[in-house]
């Protein structure tokens, strides 16, 4: 081997022992660059926040040729990898109080000097096991004053400032949490599967594309909206806008009822208090006692307390088949039970009595049609069980022109009002429609009429009873008054001579007989007669 050969050879190993000596010291620098930068994210955090903070680990990883980018550089136009694991911030001021702020893992790429310098613009953040607790009302005054910014000690020194600016977050199995003021309560949370933010700037809310898991009914529910500036005085305050969309959610899960729900809507607030308008729809919509699909459409604007989940709907305004409604009233957690109360109130003006009968009575074929005219309070308990065994319903109503679809009904109501107006043979009076009115209270199971007008051409009846939904079982007990006189109502000759004689012990208060009736048997087979338990 030549001198020069040799000259070449151990020309080109110095060289490298130089250049991997370089590449080692960029290494073993930027590893000290890791434990600067988790003391000076703990520090900033726990001066910002008046926290606690905890970070388990944090690391720096360069591309292959920025060690000795490092050395040449001294940093700059230098990208850097950040990784960490297991960040927890806990407020002082409140000490049994969750996390404010958990983080499993986080990720994101800046420039290397621009982290030394305190100044950062972070393209993208990913994140994993992202959780966020909001405190209670009552606990406002204390988060305020553990996030304002502390006064400097005198002659000390002022607190690094570090303004980073990141322009999107990825974040995935994140959870928000809204704590509720009373401790024995269970708080609200929002599970988030993917979650995306895209900044526009400092201090300017966060665009955002959401999907979230509903628990009951189950679905998926997707939203796109905006999140912020985030209020670091009073978290609760942070505004919230947004459309959501959710499809295909069964309603199954609830007892009592079934169906696959819709729904769509616009969204805007803040944590504290949501104001939701939307629609829903459930073209298959039945209650499980009856099995009859009948479907259900509304529009709705409500208000939802984010402390507690409570929310007010003011109003509804519901199709039921081709029934409109509206309801108003709310649902909300009463204090000492566990689960929340259905409480509203519905106004049906001008509805078809068809839809209402098939979705409360088993068979495909309503036994009345005709008006109706609804005013009640609905009360649905939390607890187990079916929801029809938990219903709470009371109120007024009034069917207008109301026939029954069982023609033996039917021709006993006519034959009934043939005879109350003394003509008991004349064929021609047919398919009376019948008017009523009266009270009603249902619970567990069971339908009661306090009070029960009931009106046909020649006969007003006043009733009181009870019907039961699993038996068919009617119970009604009352007066009917009819407009002819006791004789006149017989079809033979000598029944009517018989009778005469009789007529003025029935006719009394104006008309021509008044006599104790009853109601009893089932829906399909009632029986009609002379209430003889009664005077």
């Amino acid at each position: 081997m030549s001198r020069r050969t040799k000259w070449i050879l151990w020309s080109a190993v110095a060289v490298c022992m130089v250049v991997a000596g370089l590449f080692v010291a960029g290494i073993i620098l930027a590893r000290r660059f890791e434990p600067f930068l988790r003391e000076q994210t703990i520090a900033y955090l726990e001066t910002r926040f008046r926290a606690s903070v905890s970070l388990k680990s944090i690391h720096i990883n360069l591309p292959l040729k920025s060690p000795l980018d490092l050395i040449f550089h001294k940093g700059k136009m230098i990208k850097v990898r950040v990784n960490g694991e297991d960040l927890d911030i806990k407020l002082k001021s409140l000490p049994t109080a969750p996390s404010i702020l958990r983080m499993r893992k986080f990720l994101f790429e800046a420039d290397l000097d621009a982290l030394l310098n305190g100044k950062a613009l972070v393209n993208r953040v990913n994140l994993e096991g992202f959780e966020i607790n909001v405190p209670p009302k009552v606990d406002r005054p204390k988060v305020a004053n553990s996030l304002q910014a502390p006064e400097p000690e005198p002659g000390g020194a002022k607190p690094q400032k570090v303004d980073v600016l990141i322009e999107e977050v990825l974040a995935s199995d994140s959870v928000l949490t809204i704590l509720p003021k009373d401790a024995t309560k269970a708080p609200l949370i929002f599970r988030i599967h993917a979650l995306r933010l895209e900044s526009a700037g400092s201090g300017v809310a966060m665009k955002y594309q959401a999907q979230l898991t509903n628990a009951k009914p189950p679905g998926m529910i997707h939203c796109t909206g905006t999140f912020g500036p985030w209020v670091a005085d009073s978290p609760s305050d942070t505004p919230l806008t947004g459309k959501y969309t959710f499809d295909n959610a069964n309603l199954g899960v609830f007892k009592g009822i079934a169906g696959t729900l819709s729904s769509t809507g616009d969204f805007q607030g803040t944590l504290d208090e949501i104001t939701v308008d939307g629609e829903t729809r459930v073209p298959d919509f039945r209650l499980t006692m009856s099995g009859n699909r009948i479907p259900l459409t509304t529009k709705y604007h409500a208000i939802v307390d984010g402390t507690n989940g409570d929310t007010r709907l003011e109003p509804v305004q519901g199709v039921l088949g081709s029934t409109a409604f509206t309801v108003r009233g709310g649902v909300v957690r009463n204090a000492g039970t566990k689960g929340k109360t259905v409480d509203l109130k519905a106004v049906m003006p001008k509805g078809q009595l068809e839809n209402v009968l098939l979705l409360a009575m088993k068979g495909p074929k309503p036994f009345m049609k005709g008006g109706i005219q609804l005013d009640f309070r609905v009360v649905l308990p939390p607890g187990q069980g079916e929801i029809a065994d938990r219903l709470r319903l009371k109120g007024s109503f009034k069917l207008i022109d109301a026939l029954f679809s069982s023609p033996d009904v039917q021709e006993g109501l006519d034959s009934l009002s043939r005879r109350a107006q003394g003509q008991p043979q004349n064929e021609e009076i047919g398919e009376i429609p019948s008017q009523m009115s009266g009270d009603f209270e249902m619970a567990e199971g069971k339908i009661q009429f306090p009070k029960l007008g009931f009106e046909i051409p020649g006969a007003e009846v006043d009733l009181a009873g009870n019907y039961v939904f699993h038996t068919q079982e009617l119970d009604f007990h009352g007066t009917a008054r009819m407009q002819a006189r006791l004789s006149q109502m017989m079809k033979s000759r000598w029944k009517r001579l018989a009778l005469k004689p009789v007529d003025p012990f029935f006719a009394k208060e104006g008309y021509g007989m008044v006599a104790k009736i009853k109601i009893t048997g089932t829906r399909d087979k009632p029986s009609f007669g002379l209430d003889r338990g009664k005077k």
